[in-house]
């Protein structure tokens, strides 16, 4: 039953510090380090959004061969329910392709612009796919051609901290959560990774910084669970974000996010072996009540341990209160 008692008070995810997105080339999206999450909503909000990422990186030891060249696009839906005054659910399916892009010839005309190191992006072709790795016992991850289709679906619950029953959640208060991943991705097409995760972490409530400022944090764990694909895997990691937000006006927000996880890979390559992060930048338009707009750029803070550049789009979709009594 949608509790509706308090509403006045409720959350709404345009208040929130942080975007609902995690930066992750191929070879870390398949196991289950979330997005931050969200504030408590009011009763039903829908999210669609869409993630485009151009990855090229790699590298070569004595054990090890990494290639990351193509792009990925992942469009999830997200479907958050209250439950009741503090507490909140949460699935998330995500839809996802690999292919070669048509992004790689601007990305090097804008190195070669700005001066900038392109990871010597101009000796391999343009527009190729090439995701491949191989680990010191030999076993080989390797796809050349496009895949697309449903990745691993994430279920999460979360309780708002410090909220009674009788009272509702507020954006001041700090957040729990607890989530699972469910392994509906092929792992052979890299879409998952063949097995159950689960993660918990805590969220700050939101800190007013100055006029017009906010900021938040948020630190978790997650247990991954031992796949057959990777034997190098790590089998548990760190991850959290810090974020900011500045209220343009009353339909603007500017928000920035820094987001971080250990390696999840034992490899002497520091795109597996590195903690990955990665930051943030971008805007929420807030359409009316029922609507609100996102868009976002991701660049990598530690080199190759992200995507090289991610942009995403966001539409969220909160039916009102007042036409779900009717």
């Amino acid at each position: 039953m949608l509790c509706c008692c308090g509403a006045a008070l409720a959350e709404q995810t345009d208040d929130a510090v942080f975007f609902q997105q995690n930066p992750q080339h191929v070879f870390n999206s398949v196991f289950g380090v979330p997005a931050p999450a969200s504030r408590i909503v009011q009763g039903i909000e829908w999210q669609f959004s869409l993630e485009h990422s151009n990855q090229f990186a790699g590298g070569r030891t004595a054990d090890e061969v990494l290639v990351i060249d193509g792009e990925s696009s992942v469009f999830r839906i997200s479907h958050k329910q209250r439950l009741s005054a503090c507490w909140q659910a949460e699935a998330v399916v995500p839809l996802i392709a690999y292919d070669g892009g048509v992004f790689d010839q601007a990305i090097d005309d804008f190195h070669q612009f700005f001066g900038t190191p392109d990871g010597n992006r101009d000796a391999s072709p343009f527009d190729a796919l090439t995701f491949q790795y191989t680990n010191a016992r030999g076993e080989t991850q390797n796809i050349e051609t496009p895949q697309s289709g449903i990745g691993d679906v994430q279920l999460t619950l979360q309780r708002a901290l410090g909220c009674f029953a009788t009272a509702d959640s507020t954006k001041a208060e700090s957040i729990v959560r607890l989530g699972i991943k469910l392994p509906t991705g092929d792992a052979d097409e890299l879409r998952g990774s063949g097995e159950v995760d689960v993660f918990a972490d805590w969220q700050s409530g939101i800190k007013t910084l100055r006029k017009r400022w906010y900021g938040a944090a948020s630190l978790g764990a997650a247990y991954l669970g031992d796949t057959e694909i990777f034997s190098n895997q790590r089998r548990s990691a760190l991850y959290g974000s810090v974020g900011t937000q500045f209220a343009i006006n009353h339909k603007w927000r500017f928000i920035t996010q820094l987001d971080a996880h250990t390696a999840l890979y034992d490899s002497a390559l520091r795109e597996l072996g590195d903690p990955a992060i990665n930051l943030g930048v971008g805007f929420r338009y807030l359409a009316g009540q029922s609507y609100s707009l996102e868009f976002s750029i991701s660049e990598d803070i530690a080199i190759d341990t992200t995507p090289d550049i991610v942009a995403r789009l966001a539409l969220s979709y909160r039916p009102s209160l007042v036409s779900r009594r009717r």
